[in-house]
Order: structure tokens, then sequence, then C-alpha cells
């Protein structure tokens, strides 16, 4: 899509860029931006509920093995059937994901907008324009890498507690990842003094009375260690 928008721009506005009258040359740009941003949206509908089946389908897979390895080491060989919890489970993690991959396509598309917009009006160079679409670009990147990251954790995490609910299991150990490089203290604390707490309904990490669970806040990479009983003292 960045490509796309790249091409084409820079082609019009280079084309227009000796006009004196700075209005017309918006309006032009206006017109291709407007071209440009139906049918990238379009693409974005038409295609983003299969990326997030897709990659629904690979957090349940990789969600399911790590439990499965667990109960192995305990000496369970479960064998995980469909249930209306995991498929609502999974139906809101899809849900969720359409709306953030539409997202990140309009919110780029918008700031590009205003950007060509405000560079035509101000009657600036190509050179700046393609300097400022670069910048724009790696900014749209950033925010896309740190949405994937937080829906691969909350939805691992979600999905996990769904299947351990459905054997039966209640209860899970708080575990820190030490992964990040501004981990948050409670979390820490939480991770160190191996914090019980009832998957059902969430562990109070904070002290505050707020149930949350491993991995749903954003950027907590944090994971749970669940309680075989019997097994687990």
């Amino acid at each position: 899509m960045d490509d796309s928008l790249t091409y084409w721009l820079t082609a019009n506005y280079r084309k227009h860029e000796a006009t004196i009258a700075q209005d017309s040359v918006a309006d032009e740009l206006q017109k291709v931006m407007n071209k440009l941003t139906a049918r990238w949206r379009g693409l974005f509908d038409d295609r983003a509920l299969d990326i997030a089946k897709r990659q629904s389908k690979r957090w349940q897979g990789y969600a399911d093995t790590s439990l499965m390895d667990k109960l192995k080491q305990a000496g369970f060989a479960v064998r995980f059937r469909p249930s209306k919890a995991m498929t609502n489970t999974i139906n809101g993690a899809v849900n969720e994901n359409v709306t953030l991959i539409k997202s990140i396509a309009d919110h780029h598309l918008t700031e590009v907008s205003q950007m060509v917009q405000r560079s035509a009006m101000a009657g600036r160079d190509l050179s700046t324009l393609t300097a400022d679409l670069k910048e724009r670009y790696g900014i749209t990147q950033r925010r896309a890498a740190f949405i994937a990251r937080d829906q691969n954790n909350k939805a691992t995490s979600f999905i996990t507690r769904t299947r351990q609910i459905d054997l039966g299991l209640t209860e899970a150990i708080w575990c820190h990842s030490s992964a990040g490089k501004h981990p948050r203290p409670k979390h820490v604390e939480a991770g160190r003094k191996r914090l019980r707490y009832d998957i059902r309904k969430g562990a109070d990490v904070d002290g505050d009375g707020r149930l949350i669970f491993p991995g749903e806040e954003p950027n907590c990479r944090c994971t749970s260690q669940v309680i075989i009983p019997g097994f687990d003292t």
C-alpha cells in the first residue's frame, strides 16, 4: 500500500510541481488520493478477515501445543475438542484483529492525505514530500508491529486460559518474562513471589483490586504456569 501511495503521489506531484496555483495542485492530488484511498480500503476490507482467521489458527496451535506439553509432563495425554467457550474466544480474537488491521490502513491513509495537502499548499518540493512519506511509513510500521506483538500476547493468553478452564483447571502462577526493556515493577514482583491466582477471574497484581491476566496489558510479555491439582504444590 505504501509503495503504491508513494509512486502515484510523487508521480502526480512532479507533474504539477511547476504549477503556480497551489490550490489547483492540492485539488488534483486530492483526487489521486481519493482513488488510492478507495482502492486500498477495499483491499484491506476484503483481506482483513482472511488474515485474522489464519493468524488465530496459528495462535491456537501454539497455545494448544504448549499446554499439551505441560500436561504430558504431568502424565496426562489430552486431546482437545471444540467447545463453545473456545469458539467464542477465537471469534473474539478474529473480530478484534479485523478491526485493528483495517485501522492501520485507515490511519495511514488519513495521515498521508493530510500530509500531501499540507505539502501542496505550502509549496514544498518533491524531495520534501518524499522524505515525509518515508517518515510516515516508519511510524505506521512501528505501530503495526506494536499491535501485532500486543495481539499475539493477548490472544495466546486467552486461548490458553479458555483451554485450561475447559479442562477444569482453575489456578495458575504468574510468571514474569524478563524480556522487556522497561518491566512493570509489580509484574516483576508477582513473578518473583510466584503469585497464585484464579484463572477464571484474573490476578490482582497491582494490589488495587483490578484483576488482569498475563499478556493482557500493552507490551506485557508475562505468562502463566497452570497448576495441576495433585501434581503441583
